[in-house]
């Protein structure tokens, strides 16, 4: 039998040194590729399935403002020496606000700001406080981010706060400037206007009404010593008010008639005045004004503001803020009309809002407006466009429908008689300038006149005087030729 050779399995060759293990190798390889594959997001494709299976809520709308504003502003110095007034518009104090680091996100939405600042005696006043209104303003908004708790009752108190804290770091901070300012501010929050002023700055807002009549109604009153509350207040500090007539009142120390007859009987005898000419103010309210406050020893004028809240809807057209420069020479009525009168012009609404202000600021100068002139006008742009607003029974338009109807006359008659009555007031007005141009040159004339009979000598009546002697002398002589010397 054949033997069978059982030869041993041949064995696998050991690996040479530093080599790795099949094993080892392949895990590493592992290793490798998972590396490789690790910069890619890892998806779970089950969760995201899940995920778009459940039905979702869509999310709330965003809430869309009622109204969008557009606002430009014109000035003039006018016929004073310098420009004294200042004016701030923000049409958009969200924006302003996030760009300072304040945002005001939590309040209703649109925001502005806007503000004309009339300064007097100077214009430091008036630029320390158009510097600083917003500003603080701003941060106290911001300070609270709960929307409930900006009521109207808050948002009025902090104007007014701020108003008397500029007056105080006004009066500690320049020492020796004797200037002052008013001032008018509006902030708009949502559909709520807030006004705040001292002094005698306006805002008055701007309604279309039935038969595309337009309505003015005043949001401000002014702070002058003419008011009998105000007078009251002046006199028990101390004061005194003086009637210069055409229901012009000012506000003065007590002793300013006696101090300005001396100034004048001085002058009258050519020997000057040394001293501190007195200032007598057509306010009772006003932010700096050192003279007049408590600080030297008599607060015959507050930094206090009136605040007032309207609700704006879409009856409200617009609005101006104005100094009272302008307030002076034209009515409310005539400042609405001459804002919201159609003109030729882009289509842009804030250019057409720039052109308006200059037309308004060109005819208070051509009225004889002898102050600084600066106003800002606001358009509202509502949703759904504009609604009319009831006609006043006070209205002479009103007036005018109920007297036609009474008569049997047509809308149109009443109409034609409003335009002219319009017309009428429109030439008084300018007649009225006219006459006030003519008497100041009289005045001109005369005091000219005056001072050169004074400066020359008055040679027709050292004629006069010398007409006797020489009829005297002549009367000798004749006597002289019928006389017989012996």
């Amino acid at each position: 039998m054949a033997e069978e050779s059982a030869e041993p399995p041949a064995e696998a060759p050991e690996p040479a040194q530093g080599e790795p293990l099949p094993s080892e190798a392949e895990a590493t390889k592992e290793e490798d590729k998972e590396e490789e594959d690790s910069g890619l997001p890892e998806v779970d494709f089950d969760a995201l399935r899940r995920e778009l299976a459940e039905e979702k809520e869509p999310p709330p709308p965003a809430s869309r403002p009622e109204f969008c504003l557009f606002a430009d502003s014109a000035s003039m110095q006018g016929r004073r020496p310098k420009q004294e007034d200042r004016h701030v518009k923000i049409p958009d104090l969200t924006k302003a606000a996030k760009a300072l680091k304040m945002p005001i996100d939590h309040l209703p939405q649109p925001c502005a700001f806007f503000s004309v600042y009339d300064g007097h005696q100077g214009h430091q006043c008036s630029e320390f406080v158009a510097k600083g209104f917003h500003v603080k303003l701003l941060k106290r908004l911001s300070a609270d981010t709960d929307s409930a708790k900006w009521t109207e009752e808050r948002i009025c108190s902090t104007l007014k706060e701020i108003c008397e804290e500029l007056d105080s770091e006004f009066l500690q901070k320049f020492r020796t400037s004797p200037d002052g300012t008013t001032l008018v501010v509006a902030l708009v929050v949502g559909t709520k206007l807030y006004t705040a002023w001292v002094g005698d700055s306006r805002l008055v807002l701007c309604q279309r009404s039935q038969m595309q009549q337009l309505l003015s109604v005043a949001a401000t009153k002014d702070h002058r010593p003419g008011l009998e509350a105000e007078a009251k207040r002046v006199k028990d500090a101390g004061g005194i008010v003086l009637d210069f007539g055409m229901g012009v009142y000012r506000v003065a120390h007590d002793g300013y008639k006696e101090k300005m007859r001396e100034i004048r009987r001085q002058q009258a005898l050519g020997m000057g005045f040394a001293g501190k000419e007195p200032v007598a103010l057509a306010v009772s309210r006003a932010i700096g004004d050192r003279d007049f406050k408590a600080v030297t020893g008599k607060a015959l004028l507050i930094a206090q503001p009136d605040v007032k809240c309207v609700q704006l809807d879409r009856t409200h057209m617009s609005m101006a803020l104005m100094c009272d420069g302008i307030s002076d020479v034209m009515r409310d009525e005539e400042i609405c009309a001459e804002l919201e009168m159609r003109r030729p012009g882009p289509p842009d609404p804030v250019k057409r809002c720039r052109i308006a202000c200059g037309a308004l600021v060109q005819e208070a100068y051509k009225r004889g407006s002898e102050d600084n002139l600066t106003v800002i006008f606001v358009r509202f742009q509502w949703e759904g466009g504009y609604k009319e607003a009831p006609l006043p029974s006070s209205h002479p338009f009103a007036k005018a429908m109920a007297e036609a109807a009474s008569k049997g006359k047509t809308a149109a008659a009443a109409s034609k008689k409003r335009r002219q009555e319009a017309a009428a007031s429109v030439k008084r007005q300018k007649v009225d300038a006219y006459e006030r141009a003519i008497a100041q040159q009289n005045r001109e004339e005369e005091a000219r006149l005056k001072v050169e009979a004074n400066g020359a000598p008055d040679t027709k009546v050292k004629e006069s005087k010398e007409e006797p002697k020489d009829s005297e002398e002549k009367k000798e002589e004749d006597d002289d030729d019928g006389m017989t010397f012996l």
